[in-house]
């Protein structure tokens, strides 16, 4: 069974990917600093966005109403597993996101592109393997637990809070 729920974490997931697979190519096609222009700014704030959404927003609903749905009918493991993911990834995302506004303020330097690509390597590879275990685990589990009307409520609150 599909969920309005599922569907709306799987959307924001596909976003997030497309914006770490931009992030990844950027990192891979250069060594150095890139030179700063106008669709590099505008991609950079871009980025910026979608990883605060992701950690900030998408990372709250799920700690704050979906995985409770879960601890009440006692799915503890899954929960405790995801939270410690969010932990670890929360920070980095926050980290990359504040580097890259800065850097389309004002471009990069060499120290700073130096700590953008290390931090932006390491969140592209935990958060894209957070999401595929999100997307085979995660969404499953809302099909299996989730009854619709809780459905509709949790799909109600995540439109409210994260857009």
């Amino acid at each position: 069974m599909n969920t309005q729920t599922g569907a709306l974490l799987h959307q924001a997931h596909m976003t997030t990917i497309e914006a770490l697979q931009s992030l990844d190519e950027l990192l891979s096609a250069n060594k150095k600093a890139p030179a700063m222009d106008d669709l590099l700014g505008r991609k950079l704030k871009q980025l910026s966005r979608v990883l605060r959404s992701e950690v900030e927003s998408h990372f709250g609903f799920e700690e704050n109403h979906l995985f409770k749905v879960f601890v009440e009918q006692g799915e503890t493991g899954i929960v405790t597993m995801l939270t410690h993911e969010h932990r670890s990834i929360l920070p980095l995302a926050l980290q990359v996101a504040d580097l890259a506004v800065a850097a389309a303020g004002s471009a990069f330097t060499d120290v700073t592109w130096t700590e953008f690509k290390d931090a932006g390597a390491e969140l592209v590879e935990r958060e894209i393997f957070h999401i595929q275990k999100e997307e085979m685990g995660l969404l499953a589990a809302i099909s299996a637990l989730v009854d619709p009307e809780t459905d509709e409520a949790l799909a109600d609150t995540y439109r409210r809070e994260v857009g």
